[in-house]
């Protein structure tokens, strides 16, 4: 069977099979699938609840502190001669206007945090897209590859055999059987290695989505050409603050150190007004009274209404006021100012990292787009290696069918084919897998090839 039926036919078999599994996953499909299976997102999605509560119930830290309070108690006094026991309670309002303003920006630190999380979702999302993506194109590579190298070794088997019985009709020599016995192990051993290595291709893919049976369905075939330097840097780099969420990330992060500094501020400069209001009540009851009987001690039991020995006796006990002022720190304003003056430090320090980071991925787009169309001029040289190889084995085989060419030199060509090709495929994986990459770099990691 020749290679190229061979090909068809096993794109046909596990199209067949995916089908009959019902388990064929589409490329263009690994969103939605990385969005319905990725564990990692799924907890991200719970931190972003989490922090959705938080958001829910800002709005209650503006409320003044308000605390109510009830206590039993009981008290022995043997030197008075009686015990003790009753209830209090006590309701306090307390409003510090600092901390009411403090709670404006840690507020606003929340809903930056929060806006963080939501970020870090949509990054995390094109990261798992784009490793998952950049898997499947390498374990298609991988497939493909397995295809040549078992093709390679069926038909350096067919050569060493041949040579074999050459060389007992003494036509060969022995050195060129050893070479040929030696051929034929360098491709039984590199099929078996393909085999593994798109075994475990497959595995790291299974085990991320957790599927026990998969079958990658072939990615759509397309030509692959140059992108303009210039015109693409252009196009991108003026918007990388924008699209590359490493980036984004970093002016998030800038702007939570900024209202921080502006927490430490207040709590430096800004005098704390207090005011508070309270309301305290008191019932007790003294029983228990002691004497002599010469000398009786009698109380006034309210409850009968008249003077009685071991006589129960509320005595109520009430007071409601307010207090306002200022409470300025003292010894505590030097750690605030320390504070504050790391919280600028903190600013300056993530201000340049972000800095830094937009030149650095200019700097790799540019890089990576140079690569991508240094990959294209390589995989069409490979295109034309192909077609101009599958010229010479048709000459090498009508060679061989008149008799003026060997069995040997056939199937040398024929393997040349398969090299050939084997590049060709390398290229084009490796072209999908950087254009996921470039992709991913400005946010949206199938764009280069979807467009």
């Amino acid at each position: 069977m020749s290679y190229r039926l061979r090909q068809i036919f096993y794109l046909l078999f596990f199209a067949l099979v995916a089908e009959v599994r019902g388990d064929a996953i589409d490329f263009f499909n690994l969103p939605k699938l990385v969005g319905e299976k990725s564990y990692e997102l799924k907890l991200k999605e719970m931190e972003i609840q989490r922090k959705q509560v938080d958001m829910d119930t800002r709005n209650l830290r503006y409320l003044p502190s308000l605390n109510f309070e009830y206590a039993p108690f009981f008290e022995k006094l043997p030197s008075e001669g009686f015990d003790r026991k009753g209830w209090s309670r006590s309701l306090n309002l307390n409003w510090s206007f600092q901390e009411q303003g403090n709670v404006v920006l840690t507020n606003l630190i929340m809903e930056l945090e929060y806006e963080r999380l939501l970020l870090e979702y949509r990054a995390l999302f094109q990261k798992e897209l784009f490793d998952q993506a950049f898997q499947y194109a390498e374990t298609l590579k991988l497939l493909a590859f397995f295809d040549y190298d078992f093709s390679n070794e069926e038909d350096a088997e067919k050569q060493y055999q041949t040579i074999q019985k050459l060389y007992k009709q003494g036509i060969e020599s022995y050195m060129v059987a050893q070479n040929s016995k030696v051929d034929f192990l360098f491709y039984k051993y590199n099929a078996i290695k393909s085999k593994l290595d798109q075994q475990k291709s497959q595995s790291v893919f299974r085990r991320k989505f957790l599927l026990k049976n998969v079958s990658l369905r072939p990615i759509p075939a397309r030509e692959f050409k140059a992108l303009p330097l210039e015109e693409t840097l252009k196009e991108y780099e003026k918007n990388l603050s924008e699209i590359n969420f490493d980036i984004v990330l970093s002016i998030n992060q800038v702007k939570i150190l900024e209202v921080q500094k502006q927490v430490r501020f207040n709590e430096l400069w800004v005098p704390d007004f207090f005011v508070n209001l309270y309301e305290n009540s008191t019932k007790q009851t003294i029983y228990g009274i002691s004497g002599s009987w010469t000398q009786p001690n009698y109380v006034y039991d309210y409850s009968r209404g008249d003077y009685s020995l071991y006589a129960n006796n509320p005595d109520p006990f009430s007071s409601a006021g307010a207090n306002f002022g200022v409470r300025i720190p003292l010894f505590n304003r030097f750690l605030s100012k320390n504070e504050f003056d790391k919280s600028k430090i903190e600013i300056k320090l993530a201000k340049s990292q972000s800095q830094f980071l937009r030149e650095n991925t200019g700097l790799y787009l540019f890089e990576l787009i140079q690569q991508h169309n240094n990959l294209v001029e390589l995989n069409d040289i490979s295109l034309e290696s192909k077609r101009t190889a599958e010229e010479n084995f048709q000459i090498m085989e009508k060679s061989y069918k008149t008799g003026s060419a060997s069995i040997v030199e056939l199937q040398t060509v024929d393997r040349r084919i398969r090299d050939v090709m084997r590049n060709q495929i390398q290229n084009h994986y490796e072209l999908i897998q950087l254009r996921l990459q470039i992709g991913l770099l400005l946010g949206d990691t199938m764009k280069f090839l979807r467009e």
